[in-house]
């Protein structure tokens, strides 16, 4: 091979590598897929339907929620087989927990209940698992996760502001419009709306609810996509103006709870952007919390009520709670394994201070509906996402991006503290599988691009080693020649040089 071949290898050689470079990233952040980002905003916008507007198909209760959820649960796990085929996948402690824990719940379940305890479970587990594997596998593009949450947060925006409507008019404007159309009425509304009931009214103002099934939800919807648009779009009018948009709604919704959970996020928010260089910041707050809990739990006859009126609500609340814990415990210790089904009695009738059935915690009330094990592994799913550590100093992943990690813990935190004192269900417990799903896709992202990027590093080398060649100065010939070439151009033109 002459000397002159060998340079036109080189420039061949190097201006593939300069070609591939890009593409490599572009594949290991799952490329660009507008139409699946258009799905993902649709799903959110049914995800804050009222569920006045599902519909029947025998004894199951499907909304269009569910029904996209379905099918793309569906088209996610043929994407994640596809990937797996070509290993451009890097496996998240979350993507084998999700599965473990909708595996377990229908077992519970069922052994409960037989077959009607595996249909509502059956209806659980498509929301939880399948609303994880596709915000886990049908975010793709660089930035798509954020450009997701953006559209969320305006999204967020239109639903405080139907539910203003609520104490504006002093009725349920939602749930009575929806009523109006489809003729679905739910009971306990009823009955509450005649009572003026404390479940829908405080001070004899009816509480802002909006298209979700309970004021307390919506708090909950508000406290999570405030502390994210604070936390990510914190340098622009944007993620401010979200973040006071949703306290409105928190404090329209008169619950409390939520608003204890904003402040915890909120100050979360504010101590990781004020402390840029303080590594260990989340070891210390971690520490002094495990710290604070286990004095409580050691030297209070109450310890539930401690935290809640700790946490600034009120005693009345926090001595309910307690009530609550001390009757359901000893039935959950009775069945810790697959606890005693989806509508089992949990003897709520045994204390004189309880006036209903309402189960205000949603970790209890996972151990009682699918055991011990069943809460534990929802628990664990939502917070494996974050086992591989943090990503928030990952050179591969946009600013907006490293930010959107940290504000899904901080959102995550919030969950796992209100869910002691709040049950979760319907677009909530929906919700805690997309954040999970969108905070193991940004994992997978920050791996995937590290690895192409390395790839990228380690091909000049490859090449040099395969051609005898040194690739890098062949890059520094192929540049001055290609300049000297434009160069030319440029005088034969009559261009200016």
């Amino acid at each position: 091979m002459g000397r002159k071949s060998v340079e036109l290898g080189s420039d061949f050689q190097f201006g593939h590598l300069q070609d591939r470079r890009p593409r490599q990233i572009g594949r290991a952040a799952g490329g660009s897929i507008s139409r699946d980002e258009l799905y993902l905003k649709l799903l959110l916008i049914a995800i804050f339907l009222p569920e006045g507007l599902s519909f029947f198909v025998g004894d199951f209760r499907l909304s269009a929620a569910r029904v996209m959820i379905l099918f793309s649960g569906i088209l996610a796990l043929a994407r994640l087989s596809q990937r797996m085929s070509t290993r451009e996948y890097a496996c998240i402690p979350s993507d084998i927990l999700a599965p473990a824990a909708g595996a377990w719940m229908m077992l519970a379940a069922t052994i409960t209940d037989g077959l009607v305890g595996l249909k509502g479970a059956g209806i659980e587990v498509v929301e939880f698992v399948g609303a994880y594997l596709t915000f886990r596998f049908l975010l793709g593009s660089p930035d798509s996760a954020v450009r997701v949450l953006r559209f969320s947060c305006k999204l967020m925006i239109v639903v405080v502001c139907v539910a203003l409507i609520d104490p504006l008019y002093d009725k349920l404007f939602t749930y009575e419009f929806v009523k109006g159309i489809t003729g679905y009425s739910k009971p306990s509304y009823e009955s509450a709306l005649a009572s003026r009931a404390e479940s829908l009214f405080r001070d004899g103002v009816i509480r802002a609810m909006g298209p979700l099934e309970h004021s307390i939800l919506f708090g909950a919807v508000c406290v999570w996509f405030g502390v994210l648009a604070f936390t990510v779009f914190r340098s622009g009018l944007f993620g401010w103006s979200v973040a006071g948009i949703a306290l409105v709604g928190i404090l329209f919704s008169q619950a409390r709870s939520p608003l204890l959970g904003y402040v915890i996020g909120v100050a979360l928010a504010v101590f990781y952007a004020t402390t840029p260089g303080f590594t260990v910041r989340w070891k210390l707050v971690g520490s002094f919390v495990a710290v604070a809990l286990v004095a409580i739990f050691s030297f209070s006859g109450s310890p539930i009520a401690t935290l809640v009126r700790l946490s600034g609500v009120s005693a009345e609340s926090g001595w309910y709670r307690q009530a609550i814990w001390d009757t359901a415990t000893p039935v959950v210790l009775s069945s810790p394994l697959f606890g005693i089904g989806l509508n089992g009695d949990w003897n709520w009738q045994s204390h004189g201070g309880l006036v209903s059935a309402s189960l205000d915690s949603f970790w209890l009330s996972a151990a009682l509906m699918y055991g011990i094990p069943g809460s534990l592994l929802v628990f664990l799913t939502i917070v494996s996402a974050f086992w591989l550590g943090p990503i928030d100093r990952s050179p591969h992943l946009s600013l907006e991006e490293r930010r959107l990690s940290v504000a899904l813990g901080l959102v995550t935190t919030t969950a796992v503290v209100l869910g002691f004192i709040v049950h979760f269900w319907g677009t909530c417990w929906i919700l805690l599988a997309v954040f999970a799903g969108m905070r193991a896709n940004l994992a997978e992202t920050a791996i995937m691009r590290d690895t192409a990027a390395r790839r990228a590093e380690a091909e000049p080398i490859a090449l040099s080693d395969a051609f005898g060649f040194d690739v890098l100065r062949a890059r520094g010939s192929h540049d001055g020649r290609r300049s000297r070439w434009h160069d030319m151009h440029a005088q034969s033109d009559g261009s200016p040089r």
